[in-house]
């Protein structure tokens, strides 16, 4: 399959009707679990709809090989410094790869957390946020970074959409809630569409990671993109980081999700502190008025034991795993720790509607715990 791949890229890549200008070449291509991920590199002199123009039609061809497959496409722009890895036919190497270019230290920055989800809809900004908020509590100085470019969360989360000045070349954050955080939610209109392709996603996202300025940072929290696609792909082999967090649901879907995404931070020796389980379980609030109410009835001796026995089933299930039991188990699986686990509550989601982050506003010492858990967790394998 990789031989194969090699060989319908070199083809496009080098092809004289391609309206390619410059250097170009093939930097990896891996395969693994049926993910087909292609590495490029081309001229910078190219315009954003050729070098689309050719990552569709790589695309295209591989996936006509392999329809099986999923293809990721990754195109990086070169200055034409490099020696070019063509095929055979154009001077480079067959069935052999260049190295991934060296990953870069983001400046100003001690230590970069990932918190990522390999689905939508687990939590993952709120997760990001509330983490955030609890290394700043634990007296760290805190950047929080929104790189979910299709539909950025955190604007919403923070309650505010105040945008970033420009100081001389570099964005500098605002601050809020006592950290510095950006996101591509605070220079779009909340009604504006966000669509991105190829090319034009890789500037937005070096224009966020390296003409911020992140000085005097301990954390920088980076929300990432949701999934394991090329945008993903192209921020773990651009950037040095300490580890990354996985946020799931106890849902079969979803650590099934997670199971398969494990597998992609190793190519690019990304590290996985642990997993945090969101939505865990459901605490029912009415329990214990229930419980006051069946007290004060008045039974007949008849009836006191099926009383007794609705009473045992309330004070048995005080937490209900609505989800599902299998986070451990997965976690065992593939080797990671279970970091902690997040309750499912209505405060913190009406803290989440109203732009309040739990942690300034804590309902429950329960969940507010959780997130600390996290960041203790975090600042411990920072000191290690």
């Amino acid at each position: 399959m990789k031989e194969k791949s090699l060989h319908i890229t070199n083809a496009i890549l080098f092809d004289e009707d391609m309206p390619l200008q410059g250097d170009r070449e093939v930097r990896d291509i891996t395969v693994r679990d049926n993910i087909i991920t292609v590495t490029i590199a081309v001229s910078r002199e190219n315009t954003i709809a050729d070098r689309v123009s050719m990552e569709d039609a790589i695309r295209d061809g591989i996936q006509a090989e392999f329809p099986e497959a999923e293809v990721r496409i990754i195109s990086l722009a070169i200055d034409g410094e490099d020696e070019p890895v063509g095929n055979c036919e154009h001077g480079g190497h067959s069935g052999a790869s260049k190295e991934l270019p060296p990953k870069k230290a983001i400046p100003g920055v001690k230590h970069v957390w990932l918190v990522s989800s390999c689905k939508g809809g687990v939590g993952k900004s709120t997760v990001a946020l509330n983490t955030a908020l609890a290394l700043k509590a634990a007296g760290r100085s805190v950047a929080l970074l929104d790189l979910d470019l299709y539909g950025p969360s955190i604007p919403s989360l923070v309650g505010t959409d105040l945008p970033p000045i420009v100081v001389g070349n570099l964005i500098v954050p605002p601050e809020i809630h006592g950290i510095s955080v950006l996101s591509i939610g605070f220079m779009t209109e909340s009604t504006q569409p966000l669509m991105w392709r190829g090319p034009m996603l890789s500037g937005v996202i070096n224009q966020l990671l390296w003409e911020v300025d992140w000085s005097g940072h301990d954390d920088l929290v980076i929300d990432m993109p949701p999934g394991t696609g090329d945008t993903y792909l192209s921020i773990l082999q651009s950037i040095e980081v300490d580890a990354a967090v996985l946020v799931t649901t106890p849902s079969e879907l979803a650590l099934s999700d997670v199971r398969r995404g494990v597998g992609v931070f190793e190519p690019y020796n990304v590290p996985i502190a642990g997993v945090v389980e969101n939505m865990a379980t459901y605490n029912w609030e009415g329990r214990e008025a229930v419980l006051k109410l069946l007290d004060s009835l008045k039974i007949d001796s008849s009836s006191k034991e099926s009383l007794e026995r609705i009473k045992k089933i309330l004070e048995t299930t005080r937490s209900i795993r609505i989800f599902g039991n299998h986070t451990k188990e997965m976690c065992d699986d593939v080797k990671l720790p279970l970091i902690t686990s997040i309750p499912l509550d209505i405060a913190l989601q009406n803290d989440n509607d109203s732009g309040t982050p739990y942690m300034l506003n804590p309902k429950k010492a329960e969940i507010q715990k959780a997130f600390t858990d996290i960041a203790s967790f975090l600042i411990k394998r920072a000191n290690d």
